[in-house]
């Protein structure tokens, strides 16, 4: 049986055959439980908390919080209790008589939200209004900033049409981030609508979507400015018509009553379709943290510590000055980043205070250091502080709402206790006492390191220590500086402080687990064992203590990660998130920041018309920026810029490492295992790398049919062919995966990619006409002009991380001017003369600072082999425009740089052939 199946089997135990007297003033706390199945209160809690959203146990929010089983008080009320499950009180069940036997009038889960009467109101009418809007209800747009708690409103949404039986009680709720999928649109269109067998390799059977799980209830969709035109437009046709295909499926033959709330971030009117905008008749704003009322802040702050009482399971005096720094820091206007304010705070109170019972006492010096410095004294904090007092005592009282637990001892002797129970199993399986040791020692580096690294640290314990301890960690450390002669910092003073002092407090309870084995440590780190021994004669001098072998192998690797730490104590491994788009790489960014802090990451959101080159420069230096000196890990969308790596390594003298198809979750992993797990370049790659193998291999499409590239073509066959000749080189030259290109008509195109579609993975197309594939089109023209080489390329790469190699970026003008210059040139070489122009033209650019499209690259090329065609037939043109003084001046540069291929092709053009050759640039510029 499940741990959960247990926790309600018990609380059915001890509430069957109660009276319904006794059921109306009853309930058991998850304490109670815990104690009963001998388990922690904190699963017990989290048990019961998962019953109640099952709908299998109620929650009456009193003090304690306290549980019943729902069967039972249905079966003994002989009545069915109104849903959300979750009461104040059971005490006036029989006051409003209904069905014979009365009903409970559970809490309206809109009007219980902070704000409800205030800022919250106008939004709390429009989603009421929308929820009862017959038939069905009205489909909603949340707009709001990051962190304004739109998703927690949608929740509340939910339940309040569950409180008003708008929905059944088994009405489903399905979320979906719209961002998950964003860099694989067939993919996202698929979850949310579901396909057919058959629609692509793999679909082995029909496969419902979010909308099929979401039928007669609510589908949230959060971030839906991620979502692809057509994806909207889908959306729109089923708001409109109550129907929808699945990928795959030709007509609309699904029906689905849905509720759809949608939320974005975005403006609307910029990111998403005017046709969809349109059929999303609710609209509903959220505040911001800074557009709410100072009482509903504070409420809200409130609410909060009261969160993480009951998570410590303490009760807490919070000064007010505490409370006014708090929400004069909330920088960016959100609850989320309000909420890890407090977390820390909190966090350093419990140390502070972890060896006293009672009361935890928040105070100023508790606080985040950036917002004690920023907050620390001032007139704008009395200010602050005597507003505050409208709503506030000077110090605010908060307990927790389940009974509170045993007080927990949190210290180094933990790790004892967890290896003194390791080395009793292990020793049961047999295991020598040598592997034993290395496990042992193992755990110890583990717990160190962790301990070491951690992000906060809170100096004001120094200050808590005996007088005779802290001379004794002076001692300490000036013989450790002469051992091994170095300068150490407050950190060393931290860090072993904080050790020895655990070592006092737990001396008497902690007995030697192992016989430890220092031949290893000794041996890869002679200066620092050394050392340790020297602790040990002076802990013996000083306290007549004789410290056990895993204390002094502890002292041995607690020496070695500070001294790591203070090599790297300000270095840290860089991230840069590039991404396509006006601000699609800031947004995640901003999302990691906010959850995990300061970390050395920075967005560079590239636009669609950025030139490779520009591209170049401006990544160039983000990375001159970023790097510390142990490298930067760039996190892009499209594999092509990852095959800028060994060019910018070249040109920049930077380590670097490039991930593809990066999502917000990459880019929190890389934050968190660069912030808190201190590791290199080499290893935040490879670990992210396997982390997120399975997400690359999702977005590669069919694995079980070979991949393929449509060249489309309603001109005939030789320029299809010309098409998939330009396609099968980039592929040659980006990637060895093995990608076919196939040559079809426009003409019965429908017809052909039905029978592709069977055989082939299609991942994109090219041409002249649209598939309408729910894959990337590239338009000829554009392939032609340069901006589609880019976007075929990145379609190639995004299929897999390694860059086969350097791509030639000139191959398609090349071969766009060698096939013009074949049919008009009768007496020069086209293959000689285009690459000859085409390194000169590289020339003028650079000169002038300025990067051509492809077409007008080949309008100056054609135009210069023309010119030299000319000199040979000796049939000059002549330059009869009055000469302007742009062109005059940019002809010097023109003449300078031609001089060399004149040389070269023993030509000399005449000076209005170079004139016209200089308007010809100026033209285009």
């Amino acid at each position: 049986m499940k741990r959960i199946d247990k926790v309600e089997q018990a609380l059915q135990q001890i509430w069957q055959n109660k009276s319904q007297e006794v059921l109306l003033n009853g309930g058991s706390s998850a304490r109670e439980i815990a104690d009963q199945l001998m388990i922690t209160r904190s699963n017990a809690s989290g048990d019961l908390n998962l019953l109640v959203r099952e709908e299998r146990v109620i929650k009456i929010k009193q003090y304690p919080v306290r549980y019943l089983p729902l069967m039972v008080v249905e079966k003994t009320l002989e009545m069915t209790l109104p849903r959300p499950l979750v009461y104040k009180s059971l005490t006036d069940l029989l006051s409003s008589p209904e069905q014979g036997n009365g009903v409970i009038k559970p809490i309206d889960p809109l009007t219980d939200i902070i704000g409800s009467q205030q800022s919250l109101k106008n939004a709390i009418f429009q989603a009421k209004a929308a929820v009862h809007y017959p038939p069905f209800g009205l489909h909603m747009l949340l707009l709001g900033r990051t962190g304004s708690g739109k998703t927690f409103f949608v929740q509340k949404i939910y339940d309040y049409a569950l409180y008003a039986h708008r929905l059944k009680p088994d009405a489903p709720f399905i979320s979906f981030n719209c961002a998950e999928y964003a860099n694989n649109p067939q993919l996202l269109l698929s979850q949310l609508f579901g396909y057919k067998k058959g629609a692509f390799t793999g679909a082995d059977q029909d496969q419902a979507g979010l909308v099929d799980q979401a039928q007669n209830g609510i589908l949230f969709l959060d971030e839906v400015h991620r979502l692809p035109p057509e994806g909207q437009e889908m959306l729109f046709y089923l708001i409109d018509h109550g129907v929808f295909n699945r990928l795959g499926e030709s007509s609309f033959q699904n029906h689905a009553e849905v509720l759809i709330i949608c939320a974005t971030t975005e403006d609307p009117e910029s990111s998403l379709l005017n046709t969809f905008v349109r059929r999303i008749p609710m609209v509903i704003k959220i505040p911001s943290l800074d557009q709410r009322s100072l009482s509903e802040q504070v409420d809200l702050t409130k609410f909060l510590f009261c969160d993480e009482a009951d998570r410590i399971q303490r009760p807490l005096k919070v000064d007010i000055e505490v409370i006014n720094a708090l929400l004069q820091s909330v920088e960016t206007s959100n609850v989320g980043q309000l909420r890890s304010l407090i977390q820390l705070t909190c966090a350093h109170t419990f140390l502070n205070n972890m060896n006293d019972d009672g009361y935890l006492h928040v105070k100023m010096r508790d606080l985040p250091q950036n917002v004690q410095l920023k907050w620390g004294s001032g007139t704008e904090m009395m200010a602050g502080t005597k507003k505050l007092t409208d709503y506030l005592d000077m110090v605010t009282v908060i307990t927790p709402q389940e009974q509170m637990a045993p007080k927990k001892q949190f210290n180094d002797a933990n790790i004892y206790r967890l290896i003194s129970n390791k080395v009793s199993e292990l020793r049961q399986e047999d295991i020598s006492d040598s592997e034993i040791n290395q496990y042992i020692m193992t755990d110890l580096h583990l717990h160190i390191r962790n301990f070491v690294t951690k992000s906060e640290v809170d100096y004001s314990l120094l200050n808590f220590m005996e007088p005779k301890v802290l001379a004794f960690i002076k001692k300490l450390r000036k013989y450790a500086e002469k051992q091994l002669r170095r300068t150490f910092d407050r950190r060393f003073d931290y860090y072993v402080g904080m050790h020895v002092d655990a070592f006092f407090k737990r001396k008497s309870d902690v007995e030697t687990i192992i016989p430890g084995d220092l031949d290893v440590l000794e041996r890869e780190n002679q200066k620092e064992f050394q050392v340790a021994i020297g602790f040990k004669q002076l802990f013996s001098e000083e306290f007549g203590i004789n410290l056990s072998e895993i204390e002094v192998a502890y002292l041995i690797m607690l020496l070695l990660s500070i001294e790591s730490l203070s090599d790297r104590s300000k270095k840290k491994v860089g991230v840069l998130v590039v991404a396509h788009g006006d601000s699609t790489a800031t947004s995640m960014v901003s999302v990691a920041k906010e959850l995990l802090g300061v970390v050395p990451m920075l967005p560079l959101n590239m636009p669609l018309t950025v030139s490779p080159e520009e591209i170049y420069e401006r990544i160039a230096q983000k990375l001159a920026v970023l790097d510390e000196g142990l490298g930067v890990l760039m996190l892009v969308d499209m594999g092509s810029l990852a095959m800028l790596d060994e060019r910018l390594i070249e040109s920049t003298g930077i380590k670097i490492k490039t991930i593809s198809n990066v999502t917000t979750s990459m880019v929190l992993d890389a934050a968190r295992k660069i912030n808190y797990m201190n590791v290199g370049l080499n290893e935040v790659y490879e670990s992210i790398l396997n982390d997120f193998q399975g997400l690359a291999q999702a977005t590669n499409g069919d694995a079980d049919k070979p991949k393929a590239i449509l060249s489309i073509c309603t001109t005939g066959a030789g320029t299809a062919e010309k098409i998939a000749g330009m396609i099968n080189h980039l592929i040659s030259e980006t990637t060895d995966e093995y990608i076919k290109v196939l040559q079809i008509s426009s003409l019965k195109m429908a017809q052909h990619v039905r029978d592709l579609k069977q055989h082939f993975n299609i991942i994109g197309s090219v041409g002249t006409k649209d598939p309408r594939l729910g894959v990337p089109f590239i338009p000829l023209e554009d392939l032609i002009d340069g901006t589609g080489e880019n976007a075929l390329r990145s379609l190639i790469a995004s299929r897999q991380f390694k860059i086969k190699r350097q791509p030639d970026k000139h191959y398609m003008v090349r071969e766009l001017t060698e096939d013009t210059l074949k049919q008009y040139l009768l007496y020069l070489n086209p293959t000689v003369i285009t690459p000859v122009l085409i390194d000169w033209l590289d020339t003028v650019q650079t000169a002038m600072k300025i990067t051509l499209s492809n077409t007008a690259q080949l309008k100056v090329l054609v135009h210069t082999a023309f010119a030299f065609e000319r000199v040979l037939k000796n049939e000059p043109l002549h330059y009869t425009d009055t000469l302007s003084e742009e062109i005059d001046t940019l002809s010097e540069l023109i003449i300078k740089t031609i001089k060399p291929i004149e040389r070269q092709l023993n030509l000399e053009l005449c000076q209005d052939e170079l004139l016209f050759i200089t308007e010809a640039i100026n033209d285009v510029c």
